[in-house]
């Protein structure tokens, strides 16, 4: 295990949106890079769009302790198709609890998850 993650936390890092590119992208650890394109994102921000509070709520924790027993796990390979999800959908939950409107308009940030919070903290790189 890395010494900046430890068993109750994990953080996603992302550079923002990037238009030119047409995707978002974040890291999981230090060692996976996951991206969203358009299709995907608005497909997924959707979705997040139609969730309750209370349901966006219990999701975004599900998701977040599945990653964190994949993290633990040392992300095997036949994993990282359900660390990605569950990094989504952790990650766009916290992006719209900060009150950003529009997937296009993520900044670059860092996105941490607390077990003892029960949530995500957003920082956004200034």
């Amino acid at each position: 295990m890395s010494e900046s993650m430890s068993d109750e936390s994990f953080t996603l890092v992302s550079p923002g949106y990037r238009p030119q590119a047409g995707r978002l992208a974040f890291t999981i650890g230090p060692q996976l890079v996951a991206e969203m394109d358009d299709e995907d994102l608005a497909q997924s921000w959707q979705a997040a769009d139609e969730l309750s509070a209370s349901e966006a709520a219990e999701l975004s924790e599900a998701a977040a302790l599945h990653l964190m027993e994949l993290l633990e796990q040392g992300l095997p390979a036949a994993d990282l198709p359900e660390a990605v999800a569950d990094a989504a959908v952790v990650f766009l939950i916290a992006m719209k609890r900060h009150g950003i409107a529009d997937p296009k308009r993520i900044p670059a940030c860092a996105v941490m998850w607390n077990l003892h919070a029960e949530r995500a903290c957003v920082h956004v790189a200034s």
